[in-house]
Parts: structure tokens; C-alpha cells; sequence
């Protein structure tokens, strides 16, 4: 592990090992703001601080003029979504690493205190932790939510689920109020649902239970994919344990537990495994999906 000064996201810690970098935010955050090969970064960068929120709510919360920034990357979030889901976690990351990984927390946040843990495995592959304790002297029910913020000019690539058999549904897929269901940008076949990230600026966001737990992010000629088992439990926004958002900015990939019961003083997480597999020749035709079962 080697602490670095990156752009302008000040110093992170930098982890790698086969190959494959991954870069975590220390002076905001936490970020995992690189995930890749030292050629190729999977995570988007936001430079320019072109996501962001403020108004009301952070002035009286936080201070005035305090506003929410995406910074881009992977961070962690509690669902359901609403005004206090949006921490601005934009001071330094409270931490402990070692030579391949290490434990990252945000405490801005009034109730919970937001921790990402990763470790780096001898063949590249990433373990991610999201974890949410409660802070609170008041239990609360939440979903733990993995959101990670791809590179633009990619792919998303999710496998459907299996037919149990020709009488029961096989797939849900979920909507958002400002959809439009002819986007082209947006494919659902039998086997796969794709997603491009493209320079049109109106936003779409799709969800779905996948019983699969595995998604890719196709960018260069590789794939970043994730694996995400899902767990038995109660799922939110009509059962969704996968969701994917764009615009012109960004293309997200989430990955929802199923809603828990926090007790005060207690803590829920979700894991994710990423690595890094070959896309070569991948152009979105059903032979070339046919490499991402």
C-alpha cells in the first residue's frame, strides 16, 4: 500500500497486485476511485464536480452552503432514498490498511457512520465491504447499497434469470418516473438487459431482481464484472436487488441488500467481489454476449 496524491481528490491509498490497481479517497469520502489495470481505470472521475446537491436540507443539517458531491467511484449508501441518503462526506476518511486493503469510514452522516472495507486478492480480484452502523440511540430499517459510478463510454451487461419452467414469471424489470421506455440506450432481451452510457442527457434508471448476482461493465476491450449474491430477506423498490442509472455524466451500477433491522449500536454490510475479464470483440451482438453468462 503506498499513500499517493491523485488529481484533485488529494491523497489516497493505493493497493496493487496482479496486474490490477485499486485507488481509495482519504482526504473525502470514502471513494474507491480506481479499480483496473495501470492502462485502463473501470471508475468514473468526477473532475469537475459536475454531480452535486444543496439547498435547504444541507444548510440546516450540515452548515450553510454545505452541498453533497458524487466525486465518482464506488461509495456506499443506505435505501430506501431520501434527503438524509445524501451525506456530504467531503472531509478527511478515517482509516486502518495494510499492504493489500484496509477499512475506510465516513462519520459525517447524523445516524450512521459508513464504512468500506477491500481487500485485494493474490490474482487481482477485489473483495468490497459496504457496511452502515448505527450511530443512533433508535433502531431503524434500511438496505445497505453498493453504488458504483463506471467510467463513461461503456456497456453495462446484466444476465437474466432462468425459467423455473413455461407458468410462472421469469424476470421483473423496474421503472422510474422519468423513463422513457423507447431509450435506446436501454435493451431487455430473454437472456440479457443492456445499458449504454452515451452523451444524451436525459437520465434513465432500470431495476430488477437478479437471482444471478453478477453484472459487467464492458470499456476497452475488458470488463470489470461484479458478483453479488442476492440474500433472503424482504427486497425494496418492488423487490430490486440490482439497479443501473445514466445520463450524459454517469452510468451506475447498484448493488441493494434486502431491508434489515438496525438496532442502535448495531451494523449490517454487503459484499462484492470485482475483477477484471477479457471483452475482446464484445460489439453488443448475442454471440459476443453470449461470453458473459
Amino acid at each position: 500500500m503506498k499513500i499517493v496524491d491523485y488529481k484533485n481528490y488529494g491523497k489516497c491509498a493505493l493497493f496493487e497486485r496482479n496486474g490490477v490497481q485499486v485507488m481509495v479517497t482519504l482526504d473525502v469520502g470514502p471513494r474507491i476511485i480506481r479499480f483496473g489495470t495501470a492502462e485502463l481505470n473501470f471508475l468514473n472521475e468526477d473532475l469537475d464536480r459536475n454531480v452535486s446537491n444543496g439547498g435547504d436540507y444541507f444548510d440546516e443539517n450540515f452548515g450553510k452552503g454545505t452541498r453533497w458531491y458524487l466525486y465518482g467511484g464506488h461509495r456506499v449508501w443506505k435505501s430506501p432514498e431520501d434527503w438524509e441518503t445524501y451525506t456530504p462526506d467531503n472531509g478527511p476518511v478515517e482509516y486502518e490498511a495494510s499492504e493489500y486493503g484496509g477499512s475506510f469510514v465516513c462519520r459525517a452522516a447524523k445516524r450512521f457512520d459508513y464504512t468500506l472495507e477491500v481487500l485485494l486478492d493474490e490474482k487481482g480480484g477485489l473483495t468490497v465491504k459496504n457496511k452502515i452502523g448505527n450511530k443512533s440511540s433508535a433502531p431503524a430499517e434500511l438496505a445497505v447499497w453498493g453504488l458504483t459510478v463506471a467510467a463513461k463510454g461503456g456497456t453495462l451487461v446484466l444476465p437474466l434469470n432462468e425459467p423455473a419452467d413455461e407458468l410462472n414469471p421469469v424476470q421483473n424489470v423496474v421503472y422510474w418516473p422519468y423513463d422513457d421506455l423507447a431509450d435506446e440506450r436501454l435493451k431487455v432481451g430473454k437472456k440479457y438487459l443492456t445499458l449504454k452510457q452515451t452523451s444524451r442527457e436525459n437520465a434513465i434508471k432500470v431495476g430488477t431482481f437478479a437471482k444471478k448476482g453478477r453484472a459487467y461493465y464492458i470499456l476497452g476491450g475488458k470488463a470489470m464484472k461484479w458478483e453479488c449474491l442476492p440474500e433472503k430477506g424482504v427486497y425494496g423498490d418492488f423487490w430490486c436487488n440490482f439497479e443501473s442509472y445514466t445520463n450524459n455524466h454517469i452510468l451506475e451500477v447498484e448493488w441493494l441488500s434486502p431491508l434489515k433491522e438496525l438496532p442502535a449500536g448495531g451494523e449490517v454490510s454487503m459484499t462484492e467481489k470485482w475483477s477484471v475479464v477479457d471483452a475482446e470483440g464484445f460489439d453488443g451482438s448475442a454471440k459476443s454476449l453470449e461470453k458473459f453468462k
